[in-house]
């Protein structure tokens, strides 16, 4: 808790720190071992013969650690879900590259759902700072529950659930991502329609058409720095990009991931395809390297939250100089 109240660890929002202190101030006795068939087996050997316990880090020990004996027999019990992965910020960078947990630890922001603050989150600061001594992280970001469309809570017995590899299949990973981000705080839980993640599957084929226009002129299309501005489209669309992307960026520092997409979707769709975009027609020579560049700096913003789209029209667009990469006849259909 002191942890906590010194601002070692940081909620995003404050009301789960709240609930975090309350937690602290309430906790009761802890078992940690369960008697299920399942989990990580204590590593506790009792000897055969003298009929005490040696304990070790997981591996078999060889003889008992009091009277020598070879012949030990583990305890049946396992650790309970929280204890083990309580301590998984540490741990698993402990079994990796060497180094990595001097690197890495402790992390930056923690991320998970309000529904296990107390077994979790609270556990693993806990642990943390009593293993490692260090608190596991700097930042606490909650999501809520992803709930349907009237708000109720997803279930099989009423039918109501939303499979996400359904919708991956059928609209695709980006669509989902941003469907959910769509239109809901991040700490609140999220009403979730297939509706949503449609729509968002109509934003990403407008990506694709927008990209489609920008690189049907076949020239090159990266653009190293910021194009001068010929027209007042010109210089607005400029400024609109500047302005959204001060806002997404303080919107994700924030953590405030709803905000960020609802920004880029008003700037894509509405001020850059449906305003500058129809503009640039009957000047396309002269406006081509604004587009280029307007839409290199949009798909930076993007990749986030779409990363499957933005990685093909980048790979396609950015990545290489080749023109034969350029024209509408190469594009995948």
């Amino acid at each position: 808790m002191g942890a906590i109240k010194k601002g070692e660890v940081v909620f995003a929002a404050k009301r789960y720190e709240k609930i975090a202190v309350h937690w602290l101030n309430n906790l009761k006795d802890w078992n940690i071992s369960r008697q299920i068939v399942w989990g990580i087996r204590i590593p506790a050997w009792k000897c055969d013969k003298c009929k005490k316990w040696t304990i070790t880090q997981g591996q078999k020990p060889k003889k008992c650690s009091s009277c020598k004996h070879d012949k030990l027999t583990q305890d049946k019990d396992t650790f309970d879900t929280w204890f083990s992965s309580g301590q998984w910020p540490f741990a698993t960078l402990q079994i990796t590259e060497k180094g990595d947990f001097d690197y890495f630890y402790p992390t930056s922001v923690m991320e998970t759902g309000y529904d296990i603050l107390p077994f979790w989150i609270i556990r693993m600061i806990m642990l943390g700072i009593y293993s490692a001594g260090d608190v596991p992280f700097k930042e606490v970001v909650i999501h809520g529950l992803v709930r349907d469309a009237k708000g109720q809570k997803i279930s099989k017995s009423k039918g109501n659930v939303i499979d996400p590899i359904d919708m991956v299949q059928k609209y695709g990973a980006d669509a989902l991502r941003m469907g959910i981000l769509w239109g809901a705080l991040i700490e609140n839980d999220i009403s979730l329609s297939e509706d949503n993640i449609r729509a968002q599957r109509n934003f990403s084929n407008k990506i694709w058409n927008i990209s489609r226009y920008v690189f049907s002129n076949g020239k090159k299309t990266k653009t190293k720095g910021k194009p001068k501005p010929n027209t007042e489209a010109d210089k607005t669309i400029l400024k609109e990009l500047d302005s959204t992307t001060k806002q997404v960026t303080k919107s994700l520092d924030k953590h405030r991931l709803n905000e960020a997409t609802e920004e880029l979707y008003d700037f894509v769709w509405n001020k850059f395809a449906s305003s500058y975009l129809e503009s640039t027609k009957d000047r396309r020579v002269d406006a081509q390297p604004i587009l280029n560049y307007i839409l290199q700096e949009s798909l930076k913003l993007l990749h986030p939250f779409m990363p499957f789209v933005t990685e093909a029209i980048w790979s396609l667009g950015y990545a290489r100089d080749k023109q034969d990469l350029l024209i509408t006849a190469r594009w995948p259909k």
